[in-house]
């Protein structure tokens, strides 16, 4: 039964209470600033110190002007911070990609202003942004600072190109990712994102899937986040979502539960998790093996991404919002 209900999503390609009130919004900002092309002071900052955290940090703050509406009462970012893993955070794109780009933005601001406050800014994972590299290459330094700052360069065209080029990109990722030392962002969408009628199923591009596949190539497992994100006329929403976990054994690729417990995750797929907090990846009752993993990952991963793109645009339309400045 897992094997069928799998192969149709990958060939298609804790709610908390709130007994109190909703999590704090907070600000949000421009995708670039001009200001950050003039100094140029971040050249004498060490990456692996503590002063590179905090210098990004205290940049992108002062850049906020939007409300962003996140779910920070689940205790979900504290768990992220708490468990010192490194992991992959996948994001949806809307009709606003400026907007998306903002949140995720926003969402590691947030999320590095934990790091400082928890003493762990010389050792947490430095976050990477896999990025389109032509956005970079027009900016007036060629890109350099938001390089800096953890933007990778890559070609997110739709026809290909320069897959040498990315592929030795994403190998050095890859092994900073399986070594802890890099949190991972990506919009597994690509270009694909500007068709923004078509459903997230068809629209899933596999590299997600496969870096996921080459991390449990060299550790037994790696987890993912998928961050939720919707927009309207006034402010935006992050829905931090339940972690889904990978693990490679002799049996096969497992996958935890994630956000099967969300009103928005498809029925059928939700089923195979039904007083189960893992599933083994199979085809017609056999464990699927190497590549062959990949689109069932995929699978997987769209449901989980979709429950929170969904649950995002659900919290916008809570009234209960409270705003204060990171």
């Amino acid at each position: 039964m897992i094997g069928i209900h799998l192969t149709a999503a990958a060939n298609n390609y804790k709610q908390i209470e709130n007994t109190n009130k909703r999590g704090p919004s907070f600000k949000s900002s421009a995708l670039f600033s001009k200001n950050t092309m003039i100094d140029t002071s971040y050249k004498r900052i060490k990456v692996d110190s503590a002063d590179y955290i905090r210098y990004i940090y205290r940049l992108v703050k002062n850049w906020c002007t939007n409300t962003v509406e996140i779910n920070v009462e689940t205790g979900r970012l504290q768990d992220i911070v708490d468990s010192k893993e490194a992991c992959i955070f996948i994001m949806n794109h809307t009709k606003n990609q400026l907007q998306d780009f903002n949140a995720a933005k926003f969402f590691n601001t947030l999320l590095y202003r934990e790091y400082i406050y928890h003493d762990m800014a010389t050792t947490c994972p430095r976050s990477k942004v896999l990025t389109n590299k032509d956005i970079l290459e027009h900016q007036k330094d060629g890109g350099e600072k938001y390089r800096w700052m953890g933007l990778v360069p890559i070609n997110a065209g739709i026809f290909g190109k320069d897959r040498a080029e990315n592929a030795v990109t994403l190998k050095n990722l890859i092994n900073e990712l399986a070594n802890s030392k890099i949190n991972l962002f990506m919009f597994p969408e690509g270009a694909l994102g500007i068709f923004t009628a078509l459903p997230l199923k068809y629209k899933f591009q596999p590299g997600v899937s496969s870096i996921v596949k080459k991390v449990l190539d060299i550790k037994e497992k790696i987890k993912v986040i998928p961050l939720g994100f919707a927009h309207n006329k006034k402010e935006s929403a992050i829905h931090i979502g339940e972690p889904v976990y990978f693990k490679k054994n002799s049996e096969g690729y497992k996958a935890s539960r994630g956000n099967a417990d969300s009103t928005f995750f498809a029925p059928e797929l939700g089923e195979l998790y039904k007083d189960k907090e893992e599933i083994l990846l199979t085809e017609n009752g056999k464990a699927v093996h190497g590549r062959e993993s990949i689109p069932y990952i995929s699978g997987i991963l769209t449901e989980n991404l979709s429950a929170c793109s969904k649950e995002a645009k659900s919290d916008l339309l809570k009234a209960d919002k409270r705003i204060y400045i990171i």
